[in-house]
């Protein structure tokens, strides 16, 4: 099941009246109003570079500045906050504005992940469905459209990355470890980051298998709330009488589907279709009075497993009882390591043996001396000094 909405859908899709659904154009008739939310946006976006080039600086950079006489001050944190409350007091009472709705997206994501762009995306479809005729900024008759979808382009980019890259790229990867982000997967992979994979592979296991099916599902749900807005922009824009002006998408489309496959991937011995197939509300029913009873500890959210109906047919179906019985585990002994040690055996269980040794044997030259003498195949890079 996908998280709950972090916007309100039905306040922000109101008409603004019934003789003006979508409201005045802001930039003529309330200027200050709609350049302060322009403002906010530039002040937190200008903070989110200051925090990034004050993170160059070493402890040692800075205690040398200071012994020179120099400071350097520690940067205030972006307020997307208040670039989120101002957006969503403007479309919701005073203007369907796309460039607003723009702003909006992008501090929801800052806010919320990958459920907040999830939501961005699904306001600025409904309000292009619903209000195209009146929208703002409003249709010219010499560019069409071109204006009225300027910051949607601008969030995608043309020739070097859209403003909603980068926030894309800081969405949780692990649901509750907010520092686990895409961005940080993907230097953990290239070798890089002060985070490693395995910080990742060890905070996965902590976070419970409907916790991950939800953010797996966030994901999806992110993906297609984009596809849909791309598809009314591609409809809306296209014209005889002007140049195409459909903002373009590859960059976010791309994003989005990297921290796709970047979760598939970390999860991959958690969420495959042995592992988590054939889930359903009932596998995380009541714990069993038995249970209880061995534990001392009652349990409501722990899953009851019925090990005399259970059918093991093949392999699969014996990792996806394992499964079961990790997840019992992690919800009646939290304190227990019986949990992370099945979760691991099945890991360990799905890998081919090439694969499995590597992991087991991190001596490169005992790895090599194993290869040769039993025949195994082991990748070369596995134990190259090169």
């Amino acid at each position: 099941m996908a998280s709950e909405p972090t916007l309100d859908f039905d306040a922000l899709l109101a008409p603004i009246s019934d003789d003006n659904p979508a409201g005045e154009y802001l930039r003529r008739s309330d200027f200050d109003r709609l350049q302060n939310a322009k403002d906010a946006r530039n002040d937190a976006v200008a903070a989110e570079r200051k925090q990034r080039e004050f993170a160059l600086f070493s402890d040692d950079d800075l205690a040398e500045l200071e012994a020179q006489g120099q400071s350097v001050e520690t940067p205030s944190s972006p307020n997307w906050r208040t670039v989120r409350e101002q957006c969503i007091e403007i479309l919701a009472k005073h203007s369907k504005d796309l460039w607003v709705a723009t702003w909006l997206i992008e501090a929801n994501t800052r806010l919320n992940g990958i459920v907040g762009a999830r939501d961005g995306f699904k306001l600025a479809t409904e309000i292009c469905n619903q209000f195209w005729d009146g929208i703002n900024p409003p249709f010219d008759e010499d560019e069409g459209y071109m204006d009225t979808v300027a910051q949607l382009t601008s969030m995608n980019g043309l020739e070097g990355p859209g403003t909603l890259i980068a926030p894309l790229e800081e969405v949780e990867l692990v649901p509750g470890f907010g520092a686990l982000t895409y961005a940080a997967f993907r230097e953990a992979i290239e070798g890089g980051g002060e985070t490693s994979e395995s910080d990742f592979q060890n905070a996965v296991r902590q976070v419970d298998l409907e916790t991950l099916r939800n953010h797996e599902e966030d994901i999806a749900q992110a993906i297609s709330e984009f596809s849909s807005l791309c598809d009314v922009l591609e409809e809306k824009c296209r014209s005889d009488e002007f140049e195409d002006c459909t903002p373009p998408s590859s960059q976010i489309r791309r994003s989005l589907e990297s921290v796709q496959q970047s979760f598939a991937t970390l999860t991959r011995n958690l969420l495959s279709d042995g592992a988590a197939g054939g889930a359903s509300g009932g596998e995380v029913a009541a714990q069993s009075a038995d249970a209880a009873a061995v534990t001392g500890i009652a349990s409501p959210s722990a899953p009851s497993i019925d090990i005399a109906q259970a059918q093991v047919n093949n392999r699969e179906d014996a990792f996806r009882m394992l499964m079961k019985a990790s997840e019992f585990f992690r919800k009646t002994e939290p304190h227990s390591p019986v949990s992370y040690m099945l979760q691991q055996a099945v890991e360990f269980g799905r890998m081919d043996l090439p694969t499995l040794l590597q992991t087991l044997i991190r001596d490169d030259d005992v790895l090599k001396n194993f290869s040769e003498r039993v025949g195994v195949p082991i990748k070369e890079d596995s134990y190259d000094d090169d």
